[in-house]
This record gives C-alpha cells, structure tokens and sequence, in this order.
C-alpha cells in the first residue's frame, strides 16, 4: 500500500520530484491532511505552512539557518536546499518514519552548510531564547583577543583580551564555547534558567562551530597579505559577492571603502622603498585598530586598500572614513630624522544604494575614489 504525503507545490516545477515520491512508494495528494506533507517553495516561511501536516519536509531554493530554524520551532521536519538531489527528500521522509524529529535532524542537515556568522546568529537566537535572558553577545576568538561577532546591543562592542574573557567564564558572567580551543565566549543579560538549559543546544552545535571557525582561520593565514596585517585582493575576490549576497537576502546595507596613500611614490623616491613599506603598514594597522569585529580590511594591491562593512549604512561607513583620515593625518612618522605626514583618499559606495551587485560596488567605490583624487586628495568622497 503506497503511504500517503500531503504535496504542496507553489513553483509547480517539482514534477520529477513527485515522481520520484511515487517510484519509492508515497502517494503525494493535492489536498489537506493531518499526515506529513512536502511543501515546495522560495523559502521556508511560517505563512506558506499547511495548518494541518503533523511534520514537514521543505524543499527549498535557499534558507538561511535562522528561517529553517523558525518554521523547525513551529513544526518538525527538515528544511532541504533543492541543489541537493532528489535522494535527501527520500531520506528525510524515511527519518520522519522513524520519528527522527529534533535538532539533532537539524543540525546535521542544515547548520553543516552555514557560515560561522549564520552559526553564532542562530546560536545566540537560540541561547537568549532558553535562558528567557534580556539580550546577549558572542565574541570570538582571533590569536589572543576576543572580538564580539553576534549581538543585538546588549553589551558593548569592544575586543576582550584572552585573559578577561577567561575571567567572566571563571566568574560565570560568560561561557567559553568550545572550551579546550577557547573558541568563543557567550554573554547573556540576566538569564533566568539554570546554565546546563540554555547551554545544551551550544554543546549540541559545538563541533559545527568549530570546524567553520577553524576553516575560517586557515583562510585567513592563506589569505594574509606578507607585508601588512591585511587580507590580500584574493580574499577580498572570494568574499565581496559572498556578502553581497547575504545583504540582499537579509535586507541590509553593505559599504565598501576604497583608499589608497596619497604621494607614495614620491615618499619611495625621497626616503627609499623601506620607509613606503613602514608608511603601508601604519596605515593597515590604524585602519585595522577601528574596524569592527565583522569589518574586513583587505590590501587591494601596492598602496591601495579596501574595507568591507557589513550591515553598515553609507551615513556610517562616511564616519568611519573620516576618523580614519583624521587618525592617519594626527600621526605623522618619524623617517630619518624628519617627520613625514601621511595623507589618504578614500571613496565609499554603498549596496543597495550605489551598485546591485559586487562588481558594481567596487567599480562604485573606485569611481569615487578617483573623484577624492581629482578633487584635492585627503578626503573621502562618496559615491553618486
């Protein structure tokens, strides 16, 4: 006897995957019931869920980790991307049979293909959420200095040194994520349920975590730029349409800045190529210095460089370039005895406001830069 699946399809461009379903023995029906259902669409959606279906499989175009995890809230199941094959609908309605039903189904086939920033933001959802805290924050660990890269305003931004992040953890104002590697460290305010609650779902993502933020470190060595503690223009090429794309899926804005040093082929002339590789390295470090934890500075190539902001607003990234400026311009370098002022242009384009796309948005950025240029040097100018 076939078993009976509820079948929703609003693309209606699912016919071989109906098909499949009845070559393994279901028998999808376009009506209502109380049985499980597949529901095909754009994205999983709380509003699109059949009010009936005791479970659910979802085949999907896309989902990020935080839509997959509310619709699994509301209604077990399993949210599937529709560039897998065929075969994870078969498995994931054989696992329904089984009543294999919680996280662990989750986990294993969602969070595996998200990023490390999709990973903390639905770890620290989900974290507020069980300790019923007032807000919280995730700081991740970069050599010996945390850097808060999840959070909704509960606590402030600034870095921690290892050594006062082990502090809150051994004080229990802070739970270290990953303790042996000393990962991360989560914040919570005033959570209201005992810490072995909120923190079974950590321990369940635990090595998640830990493989996305080793792979994100071992990028980051291959990624370094030898001279200055930026990313090189590889990087920048493999990341910028990756954001890109998570700005318009999240509806946020993402600015690029694009700068370079004013005269340094004149400075290389004057003082020698050794003092333009110190000039590059002070501008890379003070750039560097007040970037935020999800700000990524990138060495464009010879003197010119380019910072991505992530969910930042074109009014914000204006003022970061600014203090930039005025940092760089209040510290002059001491080469052979003289004292050699620093001078930068910056251009500054925003996604969505400026470019749709990643080429556009550097392009952009560039444009704007060379107006900064023509104009006087030592400025920021943005785009359009």
């Amino acid at each position: 006897m076939l078993r009976q699946i509820h079948w929703y399809d609003e693309s209606g461009a699912a016919g071989e995957l109906r098909l499949a379903l009845k070559e393994w023995g279901y028998d999808p029906v376009d009506q209502p019931g109380d049985g499980p259902a597949v529901v095909v669409t754009t994205r999983p959606d709380p509003a699109r869920m059949p009010d009936q279906a005791r479970e659910i499989v979802w085949w999907v175009e896309d989902a990020t980790p935080e839509e997959a995890s509310t619709v699994l809230a509301l209604r077990p199941g399993w949210v599937l991307r529709r560039s897998g094959d065929h075969g994870a609908v078969r498995a994931a309605l054989e696992r329904l049979r089984q009543r294999d039903l919680g996280e662990e189904g989750w986990l294993r086939r969602m969070l595996q293909e998200a990023s490390l920033d999709e990973l903390l933001r639905l770890l620290l959802a989900r974290s507020t959420e069980l300790a019923q805290a007032q807000g919280g924050a995730i700081w991740i660990r970069r050599e010996d200095t945390f850097f808060q890269r999840a959070g909704d305003g509960t606590f402030p931004e600034a870095p921690l040194p290892r050594r006062e992040a082990l502090e809150l953890a051994a004080k229990g104002e802070g739970w270290l994520i990953g303790e042996r590697e000393q990962m991360g460290l989560l914040r919570l305010r005033n959570p209201r349920t005992a810490p072995e609650h909120f923190l079974s779902w950590t321990h369940a993502a635990e090595p998640l975590l830990l493989n996305a933020w080793r792979l994100e470190e071992s990028r980051l060595l291959s990624f370094k730029d030898d001279l200055t503690v930026a990313q090189n223009r590889r990087c920048l090429e493999v990341e910028l349409p990756r954001l890109v794309r998570q700005a318009a899926v999240a509806g946020e804005s993402l600015c690029v800045i694009f700068f370079d040093v004013d005269n340094l082929k004149a400075l290389n002339t004057l003082h020698g190529h050794l003092a333009g590789s110190l000039v590059l390295q002070t501008v890379a470090g003070s750039a560097q210095r007040i970037c935020r934890a999800h700000d990524r500075l990138y060495r464009y190539g010879g003197d010119e460089f380019c910072i991505l902001m992530p969910r930042t607003l074109a009014a914000g990234a204006l003022k970061f370039g600014q203090r930039l400026l005025d940092m760089i311009s209040d510290a002059p370098l001491l080469i052979e005895g003289e004292w050699v002022p620093i001078s930068l242009s910056l251009g500054i384009a925003a996604y969505p406001d400026h470019a749709q796309g990643a080429d556009a948005l550097m392009k952009a950025a560039d444009r704007a830069l060379m107006r900064a240029k023509a104009e006087g040097k030592h400025r920021v100018v943005m785009a359009g």
